[in-house]
């Protein structure tokens, strides 16, 4: 007699198997101990059945404390279990892997963050795949390795999302669905899988790697269609990384499944749901069908903004768009207004599937060579490819920041690349972000959310910014609040209940011109605001980041002047002895393609092939990427130093007229015909000829390549609150005169 061996009690599938095999002996992951090992060693002949893995559930909020009963349900008990039994004891070996191994290819060079932890698991299950594959392929044990896709049938698996939908449906709960319900999934009845187990046990078969699935793909939003979900009870999550179509490769199972009939979908929902009527069809079929009405529509080469561009002008007209195709890895398997972002070789592996009537190249930054290099592979596997800029079709030929790829950026504005570091005091921190959806603040949202911080509070005043951002940054660590910095007693509540423990403090208003002629909402903002901080950041001890600017180094504008006393607020607390956690500083030069700055605006009137204004021929700025000039934001949460401004290594000023034309060269790129036109206005009120990151009294020392700290004469603290009680006053008084003259008086002392 041969015993069937099953390790993983709680599993759905050996509940399934329960019912299919005999001579079972079931043994729990969770608790398997050296009496169970000695148990399984006392049987003469046995089949191994290996259904332990990391409950699903728990995957999604894995932590450093978590790893070890991951690594133990993963893969120890199966190398403890195989190194202790002879190899001839054992008749056959079946594990359940996971579908989810076939991402791992598509993903293996890629860095972002798996949200969800699906890459971790699928490398461990490929791991003991492959141990499996060598123990048995050495001590010739059979072995069937099933990559199991998404099962159902088990109403009491929570992680199915067949049940799911049943469930939500029956109780009139709301349901999560990813990225519009776009993709395409295989789903395979838990009990035909248990069925499989057994005929695989029972008879002589043929061992391997198998894909176990029915090998039909139902495209999510047509089962929710199909069941008549409300749609008042769909909340979308979009833009979220997955892989679009999941199908079983399924024609090696067939070869010894026969006439094996696959539970049907559709007649299970019904059942389940008691529906009169419904006709849910499969998309696609491995078996190279397409439903008679499959998919029919455009593909565009290129997710950046070119590819944006063209797909709102073709949405406009009533076009459907099936693909986004990109090279960029960081942009494969996520989604854009719900379109699939794939890579070409899963173009050509689907487009059998599709009917698809034409492609558009829209990368108009490509070099001639790698041009024609896409071009040529185009138009080899598709009849209608054309390409951007060609007006007679589309589009544009005008440039945009986010057609422009890093090189080409640090190459304007000659610097190197910076090499990106974690910072481990970030890890398991509440922060909170203010001017989170500003330029600096929502890069530093992002970037944030590439470590483990714990919870992001990301407040702004703006309602716009909050939309637009909200539905960028979908993690459910960050949380974006509408709020105004200047509201103390708001910003205590999220403080105090939120118990936050750093505060990036990147608000403030920032356009010199603006500024001028409204100096009162300047010195609100960005300096009575930032007391407040301050104020909050020493009562609750949270350690704070104040974000300032190069222009309040030996200042010259309203801009300048309010900066430079909200560095001389920050250091007021700082020289308090009763404040536990110093404020620290960070001061920069601009930031390449920031709203509203100069980069954009020439760029609007080279795009328009208008005259570029320029101020001064000799006018010279200091820049760096928004990328790296948050990281290195970033970088100073974990820097302990007695001093407590840091300085940004900027490099060397760049010309502004210099960098214009770099700016204009791109354009001819694009447009041979165009023709850089320009005039020289003259400085503006409070801009200077050639910015300075130091002030005169100021003194640089290297912390890093990176990073200098700033150490400069204080005056007394009793003259510091002198001159900002009076700066208060004038305030108070409303006098616009005597307001800017005491603004110049506290930030020159």
């Amino acid at each position: 007699m041969i015993n069937n061996i099953i390790i993983g009690e709680n599993s759905h599938l050996t509940n399934s198997l329960i019912k299919s095999l005999k001579n079972k002996i079931i043994f729990s992951s969770n608790k398997f101990s050296q009496a169970n090992l000695n148990e399984i060693k006392s049987y003469k002949k046995i089949n191994l059945i290996f259904n332990s893995f990391y409950p699903a559930k728990f995957l999604n909020n894995l932590t450093y404390r978590d790893y070890g009963s991951f690594e133990k349900l993963s893969i120890r008990i199966l190398v403890n279990i195989l190194k202790n039994i002879k190899p001839n004891r054992i008749n056959k070996i079946i594990y359940t892997s996971s579908a989810s191994v076939h991402r791992l290819l598509e993903n293996i060079d890629t860095q972002k963050l798996d949200r969800f932890n699906r890459e971790l698991y699928s490398s461990f299950k490929l791991s003991s795949e492959k141990i499996i594959l060598n123990y048995c392929t050495k001590n010739k044990v059979d072995y069937f390795i099933f990559r199991l896709f998404n099962t159902y049938g088990d109403s009491k698996d929570n992680f199915s999302f067949i049940e799911k939908i049943i469930k939500s449906k029956k109780k009139n709960k709301t349901i999560k669905l990813i990225n519009n319900g776009n993709s395409i999934r295989d789903f395979i009845n838990i009990n035909d899988v248990g069925k499989i187990y057994r005929i695989v046990i029972n008879k002589k078969v043929r061992s391997g790697i198998y894909d176990l699935g029915t090998g039909r793909g139902y495209l999510i939003k047509d089962i929710i269609n199909s069941i008549k979900f409300p749609t008042s009870r769909i909340f979308n999550v979009n833009n979220v990384r997955e892989i679009h179509n999941s199908i079983a490769r399924n024609k090696e199972l067939k070869k010894f499944l026969k006439n094996f009939k696959f539970d049907n979908l559709n007649n299970y929902l019904k059942k389940n749901l008691k529906l009169k009527k419904m006709n849910l069809k499969p998309v696609l079929n491995f078996e190279n069908k397409i439903r008679p009405s499959g998919p029919t529509g455009i593909v565009i080469y290129g997710a950046g903004n070119a590819g944006k561009q063209i797909f709102h002008e073709l949405r406009k007209n009533n076009e459907k768009i099936l693909f986004f195709v990109d090279d960029n890895s960081n942009l494969q398997n996520s989604h854009f207004n719900g379109v699939s972002i794939i890579n070409f070789q899963n173009l050509l592996n689907i487009k059998k599937f599709y009917f698809i009537k034409r492609i558009y190249l829209a990368i108009p930054s490509l070099g001639k060579n790698s041009f024609n290099k896409i071009m040529n592979k185009l138009r080899k596997n598709f009849f209608d490819v054309r390409y951007l800029p060609e007006k007679k079709f589309l589009l544009t030929d005008k440039i945009n920041i986010e057609d422009l790829k890093v090189n080409q950026v640090n190459d304007i504005i000659n610097r190197k690349q910076i090499k990106i570091k974690k910072i481990t005091k970030l890890n398991h921190k509440v922060i909170l972000v203010t001017g989170a959806t500003g330029t600096i603040g929502s890069e530093i949202c992002r970037q944030l959310l590439q470590h483990k911080v714990r919870k992001i509070i990301a407040i702004d005043n703006s309602e716009l910014g909050i939309y637009r951002y909200q539905s960028k940054l979908t993690d459910q660590r960050i949380k974006f609040k509408l709020v105004d910095v200047c509201d103390k007693l708001i910003l205590e509540d999220i403080i105090k209940s939120n118990k936050v423990e750093i505060i990036f403090h990147a608000s403030a208003y920032k356009h010199v011109n603006i500024l001028e002629k409204n100096i009162f909402s300047a010195v609100k903002n960005n300096i009575f605001a930032t007391e407040n901080i301050c104020n909050l950041s020493s009562e609750y001890s949270c350690e704070l980041i104040f974000v300032s600017t190069d222009k309040a180094a030996d200042p010259v504008s309203v801009l300048g002047y309010t900066k430079k006393v909200a560095e001389k607020v920050c250091e007021s607390f700082n020289r308090n002895n009763i404040i536990k956690k110093k404020i620290k500083i960070v001061r920069f030069g601009n930031v390449f393609g920031s709203s509203g700055s100069a980069i954009n605006n020439f760029m609007d009137k080279i795009n328009d092939e208008d005259i570029v204004q320029i101020t001064n021929k000799k006018a010279s700025r200091y820049f760096m990427t928004i990328s790296e000039a948050c990281h290195l934001v970033l970088q100073t949460a974990g820097i302990k130093s007695k001093k407590n401004i840091f300085i940004l290594n900027m490099g060397q000023p760049i010309n502004i007229f210099n960098l214009a034309k770099k700016l204009a060269k791109i354009k001819l790129n694009y447009n041979p015909n165009y023709k850089f036109k320009y005039e020289f206005t003259g400085l503006q009120p409070g801009e200077k000829l050639r910015e300075t990151l130091k002030g005169k009294r100021e003194v640089l020392k290297k912390l890093n390549d990176e990073i200098f700290e700033v150490t400069q004469n204080y005056q007394t603290k009793e003259l510091f609150n002198l001159y900002y009680r009076n700066l208060v006053a004038k305030y108070n008084e409303l006098n616009k005169k005597k307001l800017i003259n005491q603004l110049k008086q506290i930030s020159k002392y």
